[in-house]
């Protein structure tokens, strides 16, 4: 599988420039259809992008990727350290899910 990933991986796990939250214009227009409680994803790695979907209504913020990279994140941001989460978004986690999911870069630190 590992190999598979690195062969034909760049095909289909392309670079793009990261923007934070960048499902938020979308995810605000089903917010504003549905009356259900919804959760933001897609690139969440500040703190006040979080406080900020709360407040426009949004019951929770999925940060998967920012939590791979920093699983003390939240907590941190608990005790007051406003520090954005160092997640660049390189989807260099992606082939791992299939061996126990985790960033790559943690462990190049």
């Amino acid at each position: 599988m590992r190999l598979g990933f690195r062969v034909v991986g760049k095909s289909f796990l392309r670079e793009y420039p990261f923007e934070e939250a960048y499902f938020l214009p979308y995810a605000r227009q089903f917010l504003e259809a549905l009356a259900i409680p919804l959760i933001l994803l897609g690139g969440v790695n500040q703190l006040e992008t979080a406080e900020r979907a709360v407040g426009e209504g949004f019951s929770f913020v999925a940060m998967a990727r920012a939590l791979l990279r920093e699983p003390d994140l939240v907590a941190r941001w608990e005790k007051g350290d406003r520090t954005d989460g160092r997640c660049i978004h390189c989807n260099k986690c992606m082939p791992t899910i299939y061996s126990g999911t985790h960033c790559v870069l943690v462990s190049e630190e």
